[in-house]
């Protein structure tokens, strides 16, 4: 079927009802035959039409007449016809974070499915992409000359990011599809502003509602007590009564208060150190995700560190400087850290990282100013001001890390993942030992060794946050059981696998004789905000940009047409006026 670009030319049919009335309407006037017309006064000429009412003659001018206006509407309606039979593309975006969930079995998602279901089988597309607007935009398949292809596809779409950038997965998918492509945005938000792009269009399936839910919740070891803070947040505009329950190991404590509109209140419990996860639950409602939190105990890495230092005040200085770590063990057995300051630190241990105290003859104190490169680990929190350093001044081998002017103080070689670094430090000569910044250093070496020793960092993410597991080298794969029960093998590339947890719950991964936990929360107040979330649709593809893009005019074939009626009109009027 056509589509016509400009339809109200079909008010342009009024004309037709005055051709007929035309030939309706008749002159009364008779023939009579006279011998001449000089008697006569006036002489005009006889027309068919008139004042009277008489049988409609239908000759075939009147039919002429008829088709030619009825060309004529359409050519002024501009009509298109579709250029071939190929689909057209589509890229659809969807809206991946959690709010999506609220509202049960009528969920944003699942009204978003049954309208793109029914736009799918509806229309012609080909291919068909979908992209998911989570943290970072990502496809989630394509079909092609399938529509229940594609809408196969979106029984992956689980809705389970804690926040969806859509405006960079918009551009992702014209990107994606190229300039031809529609792109619909399916979401439970209003658009920031009016889409203006003509391939664009914003569905919404979201409607407000209230809610209570987990806005916070951290989990931290000190000393041999460990705390717990956890933010609840009433998300309406009415008061509301919370029930919270806390479960650990041994116990179960509910609680009940109240919470007025838009309150956040804020629960820190002190509780002793567990290897048991801790959870915290509010009463149902619309939103279940961000109603239950889990919080994993967060394993502190102990470093295994090896001394063997010679001078008595070195060693001095570094064990001082250990005791203000709770994250070191000193042991020759299996080192992860050798201190040394022998000449030659080499170790026997392969994966063992060494630091290299050099107290060299012929040393000089320098005032700086020192140059630190920021971006090493080692230089969080330094702060060098006025600080006196005792250093030789000869060739440093390693990557400078800390110079004063031309002259290397702390230097770094890097041996495929095991570091080497390379300390000038001549104590009488120095007060770089007496200030902060000495414990500061040797806390970042061990804090920096321990990121990169085999276990797991953080214990507790946000959902769609990221877990890093580092593991021994000999082992391959992981083998992650997510929180729907669900096991898959990951492969590991330089000791280091990073999960992504886009499944609020517990994750177990095993890693070969290793075994690690961790949990994902949907602690988002942004995504836990349903007081905003709408229905509309914005935008409109039916304009002169996409019609040009899909369809053809075919106005130049009705106006050749009316040439030709209007040609046969005037020849059958010249073959009357000539008989």
């Amino acid at each position: 079927m056509p589509v016509f670009s400009f339809p109200i030319a079909f008010l342009a049919l009024l004309a037709v009802p005055l051709l007929v009335a035309i030939y309706f309407l008749r002159n009364r006037a008779k023939e009579r035959r006279v011998s001449s017309l000089l008697l006569w006064l006036d002489v005009r000429q006889r027309w068919d039409g008139g004042q009277q009412i008489h049988k409609l003659q239908t000759p075939l001018l009147f039919f002429l007449e008829l088709l030619a206006i009825l060309l004529l509407v359409m050519a002024a309606a501009k009509p298109l016809l579709r250029a071939g039979d190929a689909g057209k593309p589509l890229v659809i975006v969807l809206d991946d974070s959690f709010s999506m969930q609220a509202g049960g079995e009528d969920s944003s998602r699942n009204r978003a499915v049954a309208a793109i279901r029914s736009e799918l089988r509806a229309s012609r597309y080909d291919p068909v992409r979908l992209v998911l607007a989570g943290e970072t935009p990502q496809l989630l398949g394509e079909a092609t000359g399938n529509a229940e292809q594609a809408i196969k596809l979106l029984e992956n779409w689980k809705c389970g990011a804690a926040s969806a950038k859509l405006e960079d997965a918009v551009a992702f998918g014209f990107e994606l599809g190229g300039n031809r492509a529609r792109v619909l945005v399916v979401s439970d938000h209003a658009p920031v502003q009016q889409p203006t792009d003509s391939r664009l269009q914003w569905w919404a399936f979201g409607s407000a509602l209230p809610n209570l839910a987990f806005t916070a919740a951290t989990r931290s070891a000190r000393g041999e007590e460990e705390r717990v803070m956890l933010e609840i947040t009433n998300l309406s505009a009415q008061p509301a009564m919370a029930n919270l329950t806390i479960e650990s190991d041994t116990s179960a404590n509910p609680q009940v208060f109240s919470l007025a509109a838009n309150e956040a209140r804020r629960i820190v419990l002190t509780i002793k150190n567990s290897d048991s996860p801790l959870r915290a639950k509010l009463g149902q409602d619309d939103l279940p995700v961000d109603n239950e939190v889990v919080l994993m105990p967060e394993a502190s890495k102990i470093v295994r560190v090896d001394l063997r230092l010679n001078d008595p005040k070195l060693r001095e200085l570094v064990e001082r400087a250990l005791e203000s770590s709770a994250q070191t063990r000193i042991s020759s057995e299996k080192p992860e850290l050798v201190i040394t300051d022998k000449s030659e630190p080499q170790s026997s241990d392969a994966d063992a990282w060494t630091l290299q105290l050099l107290n060299e003859a012929g040393a000089s104190s320098y005032l700086g100013p020192f140059v630190v490169d920021r971006a090493h680990p080692l230089t969080d929190g330094l702060s060098l001001g006025g600080v006196v350093w005792g250093a030789a001044s000869s060739q440093l081998a390693g990557t400078p890390i800390i110079t004063a002017g031309n002259i290397a103080l702390l230097t770094d070689i890097d041996r495929n993942g095991r570091h080497e670094l390379r300390l000038r430090l001549r104590p009488e000569l120095s007060t770089l030992h007496e200030t902060p910044n000495w414990p500061i250093l040797i806390s970042n070496l061990i804090e920096w060794r321990a990121d990169v020793a085999p276990g797991l960092r953080p214990a507790n993410v946000v959902l769609g946050g990221i877990a890093n597991v580092t593991v021994e080298p000999e082992v391959q794969s992981v083998s992650l059981l997510d929180p729907k029960n669900q096991r898959r093998e990951l492969p590991v590339r330089d000791k280091v696998l990073a999960v992504n947890a886009d499944t609020a719950g517990v994750y177990e991964l095993r890693a070969g004789q290793a075994r690690y936990s961790f949990a994902a929360n949907a602690v988002s107040r942004d995504e836990s905000d349903l007081s905003k979330t709408t229905s509309g649709k914005w935008g409109s593809w039916a304009n002169a940009t996409t019609l040009q893009w899909e369809y053809r005019s075919v106005v130049w074939v009705l106006l050749l047409l009316v040439l030709a009626v209007m040609v046969v009109h005037a020849w059958l009027i010249r073959q009357r006026d000539v008989h």
